[in-house]
């Protein structure tokens, strides 16, 4: 297969996978009424729905034969953020069944994308393209321990909610 051909298809899978946690967060912000978790939910949908409209603009311009665009200065830097979740906010999540379980599914697509988008580093020719790939996978990165950080601490309240108790 055509060294295109396997851009466009890593393009495609990497899509799918942004799109995916875009559905993910959306579907999790319209099922809480909690407006401090119903922000949470939907600037992870942003910065996913970002990422699938940076994807989608190189898609158009391997698909037309021209050169990738340097997208990576339209990216907000991963340092940037330093989400704070206080205790409470843990608490509302762990107690909810639906928004503990959008955490753990969210956490198997950030994982996911961390591979694939080391992956299609690793396969690249294109500085441009590995430069962006290497941005992609620092924010997802940043997801998955933030992600992880919420379940481990949330999931204490999720087995009290459902009255687990150890033998």
């Amino acid at each position: 297969m055509a060294l295109k051909e396997n851009l466009i298809i890593s393009i495609k899978k990497a899509m799918q996978g942004e799109m995916d946690s875009v559905t993910l967060y959306q579907n999790a912000a319209n099922h809480t009424g909690d407006p401090e978790i119903k922000q949470f939910f939907q600037s992870r949908r942003e910065e996913e729905r970002q990422h699938y409209n940076f994807l989608l603009k190189y898609y158009q311009e391997l698909s037309q034969d021209l050169q990738p665009s340097d997208l990576s200065s339209k990216l907000k830097s991963v340092e940037d953020l330093h989400p704070i979740f206080s205790a409470d906010f843990i608490k509302r999540i762990g107690q909810d069944q639906y928004l503990f379980s959008a955490i753990s599914t969210a956490l198997l697509l950030e994982k996911d994308a961390i591979e694939h988008y080391r992956k299609c580093g690793l396969e690249t020719d294109s500085v441009t393209l590995k430069s962006f790939y290497d941005i992609l996978e620092k924010w997802e990165i940043r997801h998955y321990e933030d992600l992880l950080n919420i379940q481990k601490e949330a999931e204490v309240h999720y087995w009290q909610k459902n009255d687990f108790e150890p033998f």
